[in-house]
């Protein structure tokens, strides 16, 4: 994919289906407040998956400690939305 500007409408789609990749159990229960500790799995494994889909998809770089402060929805969206 090129490196393409998306709105912040467009960004929380590419996010919902991020985390429904990574959490397939949990699609159709997607909220933007769910936070690490709701989800079954979400492990330092799955957290690398979010981290890197989210970097590859964005085409964008999240730095170690970013990463490590993300444990919602939300807080990949608003990574994403200060990296591009």
């Amino acid at each position: 994919m090129s490196h393409v500007i998306l709105n912040n409408d467009e960004i929380k789609i590419e996010i919902e289906k991020i985390f429904s990749q990574v959490f397939p159990s949990f699609e159709g229960d997607f909220a933007w407040d769910k936070h690490q500790k709701d989800y079954e799995g979400w492990d330092s494994f799955a957290q690398l998956q979010l981290i890197t889909v989210a970097e590859e998809f964005f085409e964008i770089e999240i730095n170690l400690d970013d990463a490590i402060k993300i444990k919602s929805a939300q807080d990949l969206f608003d990574c994403v939305k200060s990296a591009t």
